[in-house]
């Protein structure tokens, strides 16, 4: 047999030193229309370097720049407040709100939960960065600790993360599934967690309570959202009984939410079929919830980078409010637009201006909270590094916040600046972040979950002292 070693040997090397030479090729030269990828085939075996605490504009002196306006003069002819002492970036939430009372209703709510035995929910739009209930699980779970409630609130009918979760067993089947990311172009009326779904005969739904958290073992109330051209029966099912069958009446073109009526608490399943649907049949999702209390409904839909929130009807969005009774509106977007060819916020500027614009035709009078985009890392010139886009895309959103009278909140700086992903992903064990340099770990979720909590603990104390209350203990 003959051998072929010295051939393979020799092709190795060729391709070794192939690469070797496309690494030094520029990143973005041309080839065949199309901009090449900075290639480092050495990069892996280099040390990685921490981004230090620079000037953003000094050190990047292209449009990623953005230096807000702090000059009183322009803010008071403009009638904006002034941006917040940048020491503070990170550790309190800014208010930009009229009067800078943008949580004081969202905190008398929250001390009338137990007096009046009052429900108090936040509306999470997010991407990926919280999908799974990454973060948003324990921070749901330790203010539930705090201010009550039991169960994980909204849940969604099909789920890409379902089997990631730990706040839910959740199982489905025989559903399309309509987003406004992958499905923008299709028409369809989107809920107002950014989804809609279609039943197929059969479609089945499970949700069950999880152990891994205090709150979500099991809950009380379930609410199922639906629209139908018509009534349409429903096969449904708690843990102690036997399928028991109902009907969804026609909601003459409006959302509607079907509940199973009194139940024995507390149920630690719930599950329903449609066997013949009609074609205008929706579903929309349901909430699982324990009474009086706190909910955090997470809105998040991966690869959003927030223009597509747009593609939810106002009139839709109010219909849900007006079943739910929102308390504070939260967004937390900008992972999708970072990419280290970034130089132009210009068109990002554009698109979250007009989706803040739109949130506030969804939900007029609410309080909203802007949360920045995290830090992100990756190679710059072969060393890992906070991504330029990042501390640009984060100031651009707060002058946002600002000029739209919301609240603010720098999870960039909160995170702990640059370098901070890096950080979560390398120097903790166990890791707080991904080698993706991008997504948190659920050891993160827990971490950062924790940090939102006392952050608004602490507000919650200083609304208080402010009203002349007892102080939070």
């Amino acid at each position: 047999m003959k051998n072929y070693l010295d051939q393979t040997l020799w092709l190795a090397l060729c391709v070794l030193l192939l690469m070797a030479c496309l690494s030094f090729l520029p990143e973005g030269l041309p080839l065949a229309g199309l901009p090449l990828r900075k290639m480092d085939i050495f990069s892996d075996i280099q040390a990685p370097q921490l981004m230090p605490p620079p000037d953003t504009a000094a050190q990047h002196p292209h449009t990623l720049a953005v230096r807000p306006a702090t000059d009183s003069t322009i803010a008071d002819n403009l009638g904006l407040i002034p941006i917040a002492d940048p020491s503070l970036f990170g550790r309190v939430i800014e208010d930009y709100s009229p009067g800078q009372q943008g949580l004081s209703a969202f905190f008398a709510a929250v001390d009338s939960i137990r007096p009046y035995r009052r429900t108090v929910r936040v509306a999470f739009f997010g991407d990926s960065f919280v999908e799974g209930d990454i973060l948003l699980g324990d921070l749901r779970d330790t203010l539930q600790t705090l201010w009550g409630g039991a169960g994980v609130g909204y849940v969604p009918i099909t789920s890409e993360v379902a089997r990631f979760k730990r706040t839910l067993v959740h199982r489905y089947e025989k559903w399309n599934t309509y987003s406004i990311v992958k499905n923008h172009n299709s028409g369809q009326p989107f809920g107002i967690n950014g989804f809609v779904y279609r039943p197929k005969p059969e479609a089945f739904v499970h949700y069950e309570g999880a152990d891994y958290f205090r709150h979500t073992g099991n809950w009380s109330q379930v609410k199922l959202f639906y629209k139908a051209d018509s009534a349409a029966a429903l096969v449904w099912q708690t843990a102690d009984r036997v399928p028991q069958t109902d009907s969804l009446p026609a909601t003459q073109g409006n959302l509607s939410a079907w509940n199973p009526g009194r139940l024995r608490a507390p149920i630690r399943a719930f599950a329903f079929r449609v066997d013949f649907p009609d074609s205008n049949l929706l579903f929309y999702g349901a909430t699982l919830e324990g009474g009086p209390g706190f909910y955090l409904d997470n809105f998040s839909v991966r690869g959003n980078t927030g223009g597509r929130l747009r593609l939810i009807k106002p009139e839709l969005a109010r219909q849900f409010d007006r079943i739910q009774h929102y308390d504070l509106i939260v967004v937390q977007l900008g992972l999708n637009a970072v990419t280290p060819s970034l130089d132009n916020l210009g068109w990002y500027r554009a698109e979250l201006d007009q989706t803040f614009k739109h949130l506030q035709k969804c939900f007029p009078g609410k309080p909203v909270l802007v949360i920045s985009v995290a830090d992100r890392a990756g190679k710059i010139n072969g060393e890992l590094a906070t991504l330029p886009a990042v501390p640009a895309i984060a100031a651009m959103q707060r002058e946002l916040a600002r000029q739209h009278g919301f609240l603010f909140y720098d999870l960039y700086m909160g995170m702990g600046g640059p370098g901070a992903m890096i950080e979560f992903a390398e120097r903790h064990k166990p890791a707080l972040a991904n080698r993706d340099y991008t997504h948190l770990t659920h050891e993160g979720g827990k971490f950062m979950g924790r940090l939102f909590a006392r952050l608004l603990v602490d507000e919650q104390q200083q609304f208080r002292q402010n009203r002349g209350g007892i102080p939070f203990k």
